[in-house]
């Protein structure tokens, strides 16, 4: 069964507005789940095999809002949970907080070739191999004017952060308090280094939240490639 099947039939068989699964991350990970479940071939009604995958960490870069209306800068507090031990229950660590200001303010060194080691995780096989061996990836960050037309607010790391697992990125209008939104993602499940949301994908969005929101709002996180064991000075900065 599909996720959104999934969903669907849980609102339809336990709740009375059939609304379900309302809170787009917890359907974001319901999602999650159906990339590791797999159906025995040949076997009915056999229990499904689930497919856990190898921690995966990133590097996050920058975190950018588009179209963002009434409102001139926008922190935030990135957080991930940490294993206790012996404990079942995984407790939020802050990882990171800053604030996103107006792009032509907060804009950096984005215009410039990025290089990154990363570990070469199986052969075409599927197989580990022998010998883990860095190979050298090319990241182009190149900016477009378009960007410029609308309000864009940024925050750009001189030093990416790592994060792991299950992330959590919380904004607010305030450093204290005046929370606007938030959104939860996994860092296994992460393409092409980017992650995107709008208004809709994100948590508890209220009224001062929905306040500036234009009709092209969008929240963007970049990433370096998965497992980077190290960052290469720019080009320029040789």
């Amino acid at each position: 069964m599909a996720a959104e099947d999934a969903l669907q039939l849980y609102a339809d068989r336990r709740t009375t507005d059939g609304h379900g699964v309302s809170i787009p991350s917890q359907r974001r990970y319901v999602g999650y789940w159906e990339k590791l479940l797999s159906v025995p071939k040949g076997i009915s009604r056999s229990p499904l095999n689930v497919h856990l995958p190898e921690p995966c960490n990133r590097e996050v870069r920058r975190i950018r809002i588009y179209d963002a209306v009434n409102i001139k800068s926008v922190f935030f507090v990135v957080s991930q949970l940490e294993e206790v031990p012996d404990q079942r229950y995984q407790p939020p660590a802050e990882v990171s907080k800053n604030c996103c200001r107006p792009i032509r303010d907060a804009w950096q060194t984005t215009v410039c070739d990025r290089y990154y080691y990363s570990i070469t995780e199986s052969n075409d096989s599927g197989k580990q191999p022998h010998l883990k061996e860095s190979r050298l990836v090319v990241q182009m960050d190149t900016e477009i004017p378009v960007i410029y037309q609308k309000t864009c607010l940024e925050y750009h790391y001189k030093t990416p952060v790592k994060v792991s697992g299950d992330v959590r990125v919380a904004f607010y209008e305030k450093m204290i308090g005046g929370r606007l939104f938030y959104l939860c993602f996994n860092t296994t499940f992460i393409s092409n280094n980017l992650l995107q949301f709008t208004e809709h994908d994100l948590d508890k969005v209220g009224k001062r939240g929905r306040s500036i929101s234009g009709s092209a709002f969008c929240v963007e996180l970049l990433f370096g490639p998965r497992n980077a064991i190290g960052v290469l000075p720019a080009l320029g900065d040789a």
